[in-house]
């Protein structure tokens, strides 16, 4: 992945004519480690670049600037020349769930801290989805659009805070371009496979039940093309076409063994090779 951003970066800065100054933002950045590796597969440019991670903590890699904030949010910093990205962050922005009951009547689904779910009001009554901060009408036309239930059970994980996410990292950006590499699908995909919704939750790499309790990383998947059409020129590619090949030479060494393993798990569409690939050019 560092290699396809280093890619893109350079690939920027030709189109724009070698600015004096690009810049490379990581939204959701963790501990800069992407942006290290991007950052060292691009010594030729590193008179030229400026290396911005946002995140709720401090870097702490010399050379690169922290912005400490809880995103999407009004900062204080100009739109760039360069890159805005973001590395699987829109899949874990809180997201409403709609799930249809016995009725066939769509409710919001309500949850506790330890995780116990209950269904909540209907999409139809507007001031009682309003005390749980639910926007019925809104709700109801992503739905409509995007994620339709037809029967009981069935679960929709509205994504109007993704496609807002989406619009907002848009807005980092004056010239090169914005990418966003998350699990995601389409309203066909959606319809087949994705009934009854993505939420999961990960401790330490394992799965675990989704609890929000502050101990559990909560995901869910975007929805692709609401996202894409949320910001219109928005493209989307699965990293199985994003990620090179890597050829093995007669006498291959150790090295080259594991990045030609590493490149095939990437590519694999059954596995990391499904991520999507969002991006916007300016």
């Amino acid at each position: 992945m560092a290699d396809r951003v280093a890619d893109l970066l350079r690939e920027v800065d030709a189109r724009l004519g070698q600015p004096p100054e690009l810049t490379v933002v990581d939204v959701g950045c963790g501990g800069g480690e992407l942006l290290e590796l991007v950052r060292e597969r691009c010594p030729d440019l590193a008179e030229r670049v400026r290396w911005i991670g946002i995140d709720m903590r401090p870097v702490g890699i010399p050379g690169m600037e922290t912005v400490i904030a809880e995103v999407p949010a009004s900062l204080d910093l100009e739109p760039v020349t360069g890159i805005v990205m973001a590395h699987e962050w829109l899949d874990e922005i809180p997201c409403d769930v709609v799930e249809r009951d016995a009725d066939g009547i769509d409710r919001v689904v309500l949850v506790d801290a330890d995780g116990h779910e209950s269904l909540g009001p209907s999409l139809a009554d507007a001031r009682a989805c309003a005390e749980v901060g639910v926007d019925a009408a809104a709700t109801c036309a992503w739905i409509e659009r995007w994620w339709p239930l037809t029967e009981p059970g069935d679960r929709a994980e509205v994504g109007l805070p993704r496609d807002d996410a989406w619009r907002w990292m848009r807005g980092l950006l004056a010239a090169g371009a914005v990418l966003a590499t998350d699990y995601g699908h389409v309203r066909d995909e959606r319809e087949q496979r994705h009934r009854f919704g993505t939420l999961a939750g990960y401790r330490a790499g394992s799965l675990v039940h989704p609890a929000p309790d502050g101990t559990v990383n909560l995901t869910a998947h975007v929805a692709l093309d609401a996202c894409a059409d949320a910001v219109p020129g928005t493209t989307f590619t699965r990293q199985s076409s994003e990620i090179g090949a890597a050829p093995l030479g007669s006498q291959p060494t150790a090295s080259d063994v594991e990045d030609y393993f590493t490149r095939l798990r990437l590519r694999d569409p059954r596995a990391w090779g499904e991520i999507a690939w969002l991006r916007w050019d300016a």
